[in-house]
């Protein structure tokens, strides 16, 4: 029984029934109340027309009003035009007093009594209070009018009421019509649903066979179409739809083969593990990376070779170090529940190489049940780690560099103070060494400044044009007392007519400044120094050589890299933080130019400074400076 409730005969037949119902019902009711509205709009006219001043038989009731039978006389009257008034058995005629009760009554009357007084209804109300007495109310027991006849002497109301039975009997044969109709429409509503239904559901059961032919994995099956209404483009529709999942299917497995390829050849050790913690897939950077370290595994308690050879969750947990940690395991496993990001292992150390380890969880099917995994992804950041232990030995060397210089000034400052008598010269040299020492510390902190404003692009540029050789002369002036003090040789080679630069000149100078000290520090006393400079149309290139100990060529490459220091050994004794030629270079570049250098161990260095005459900052400078609109 069920069955045949949800099933499509039955849903279209009982639609088919409920809209004929339905539309009965809604013609009924307008056609009973239609009828109803007929007949009391005619009652209204018939009335109105026949008790309207100048009607025949309004002016014989006012002649005879004033008679001393005028009740009787004007009964006699609407006998006489029962006909025209369509009285009869449901409808009589009645002449009242001011008060409503009957006079006289017309010969068919069986609704009045001579004497009663009649129901006192609202258009007897409005004739009496002077109104108009028509008015056919919706609902109302029958149809009543009355009106007012008047003369010098005397004032009758003439009423006249219709039961309605005549309209009722009507009502009734049009409601017994309606329910044959609906009877024999129910019935054809019956047998047209049967049809209707089996054309739908034949075509629909063939999509069903479709359907599962797809869900089997079959694609070749046409289904064949033999309408062109709703239903044939249903079907075209399906078996277009067939077609496109192939493909869709087809391009998915295409995309997941290029996924796996992707997967296979990252330069990221990819491993995928089941929830029993077996590896599911792994690519062959994680191969590359872990069969070397599972070669010397250490064997299990069994001596179970082989499944020491083999990787699994708990192998990689053991080798990150993690394995028995409870909390990492219980975080691992609600993470699994809340579908959140996974957790990172920060810098695992593994044959002198460094690894951030991240492990999430995934969602898999296997034997058509869902299960949980762990995704591992082992990201080589071996160059990450060097650069921090870098930075941090720099931060170590800024340390150091800094504190030595304050110790020397509080040594000097507690010397003075402590001894106020020594002789002056003495307090001379501490008071000097103070102020040395505290340059020093000014030029390092100015080299930080440099840096965090170049890195946060917050460098103040002052742009103008200036002399190229009046730099350089300048610088070699600057320089001259520490050549002098290492008794080096400073040639100077400038070509004919250099041109003036567009640039920022103190930056210039710094960095030729720092190339120049540099040649001065790392060349054995009594040195040779060569700066020479030469132009083009657009770019003019300025060089420093020496013939000073030289840059190993294994540094080279790391030489502009900040925090970078050449062997200690090599530069202890000329100090620095391996800042300066890093600021130079980035000056440099920001100027559009470039520096390069070229450099012997033992024989030499030379570096060389190409700048654009008119740097692309000066082109900044002045669209910052244009008024805005």
């Amino acid at each position: 029984m069920r069955v045949l409730y949800r099933s499509l005969y039955f849903k279209i037949i009982l639609i088919l029934i409920i809209f004929i119902a339905t539309i009965m019902a809604v013609v009924g009711t307008i056609l009973l109340n239609g009828v109803s509205s007929y007949f009391a709009e005619d009652f209204r006219k018939q009335m109105e027309e026949s008790f309207v001043p100048g009607a025949e038989l309004y002016d014989y009731l006012e002649e005879v009003v004033g008679r001393g039978d005028g009740a009787a006389a004007m009964v006699i009257m609407l006998d006489a035009y029962s006909g025209h008034l369509g009285l009869d058995a449901n409808r009589s005629a009645a002449i009242l007093d001011e008060n409503g009760a009957v006079l006289a009554a017309s010969d068919t009357s069986s609704m009045f009594h001579i004497g009663e007084t009649v129901y006192l209804t609202p258009n007897i109300l409005s004739v009496m209070n002077g109104g108009s007495g028509s008015e056919q109310r919706a609902g109302a027991d029958s149809l009543d009018f009355c009106i007012r006849i008047a003369s010098e002497t005397e004032s009758y109301l003439v009423y006249v009421r219709d039961s309605k039975e005549e309209m009722q009997d009507l009502n009734w044969m049009l409601f017994s019509i309606i329910l044959q109709a609906l009877l024999f429409g129910s019935l054809f509503a019956i047998l047209l649903s049967f049809f209707l239904a089996k054309t739908i559901t034949a075509p629909i059961q063939s999509l069903t066979r479709g359907a599962q032919q797809i869900a089997a994995g079959e694609f070749e099956q046409e289904i064949d179409v033999h309408s062109r209404d709703e239903i044939g483009t249903l079907t075209d529709t399906f078996n277009h739809m067939k077609s496109v999942l192939k493909n869709t299917i087809d391009q998915v497995s295409g995309e997941q083969k290029k996924l796996e390829t992707v997967f296979f050849y990252l330069k990221d050790a990819v491993v995928a593990f089941r929830d029993d913690g077996s590896v599911m897939h792994q690519n062959t950077t994680a191969r590359d990376l872990f069969v070397p370290l599972m070669e010397g595994a250490v064997l299990t308690e069994q001596g179970d070779a082989e499944e020491a050879q083999t990787m699994t969750l708990a192998w990689l947990l053991r080798l990150c170090g993690i394995e028995d940690n409870p909390i990492f395991r219980a975080a691992l496993e609600r993470d699994s529940e809340t579908g959140d990001e996974g957790y990172v292992l920060r810098e695992i150390a593994l044959r002198e190489r460094v690894f951030d380890v991240s492990l999430g969880n995934f969602r898999y099917m296997e034997n058509n049940e869902n299960h949980t995994g762990v995704i591992a992804v082992i990201h080589d950041v071996t160059g990450r780690y060097e650069l921090d232990r870098s930075r941090r030995e720099f931060v170590a060397n800024v340390s150091h560099e800094l504190r030595t210089p304050l110790t020397s000034i509080k040594g000097a400052a507690e010397t003075v103070l402590r001894y106020p008598d020594m002789p002056s010269d003495m307090r001379e040299s501490f008071l000097s060494m103070a102020v040395e020492e505290s340059d020093r510390m000014t030029r390092i902190v100015g080299d930080l400044l440099v840096l965090s404003r170049l890195d946060n692009n917050r460098t103040k540029w002052e742009i103008s044009t200036f002399s190229v050789e009046a730099v350089i002369r300048h610088m070699c002036e600057v320089v001259k007392n520490d050549i002098a003090e290492h008794r080096h040789t400073l040639s100077v080679r400038l070509d004919d007519n250099l041109p003036q630069i567009t640039a920022d000149k103190d930056r210039v100078e710094q960095v030729l400044l720092n190339i120049l000290t540099n040649a001065v520090k790392y060349t054995p006393d009594g040195g040779q120094i060569l700066l020479r400079a030469a132009a083009n149309r657009s770019h003019v290139a300025i060089s420093v050589r020496d013939n000073g100990i030289g840059i190993p060529k294994e540094d080279q490459p790391h030489l502009f890299e900040r925090f970078y220091r050449v062997e200690k050994s090599r530069t202890t004794g000329a100090g620095g933080t391996g800042l300066g030629l890093a600021i130079a270079k980035e000056l440099v570049e920001a100027h559009g130019g470039k520096i390069k250098l070229n450099s012997v161990l033992g024989r030499g260095t030379e570096l060389t400074v190409i700048l654009p005459i008119r740097s692309p900052l000066a082109d900044e400078a002045a669209q910052e400076e244009e008024p805005t609109a």
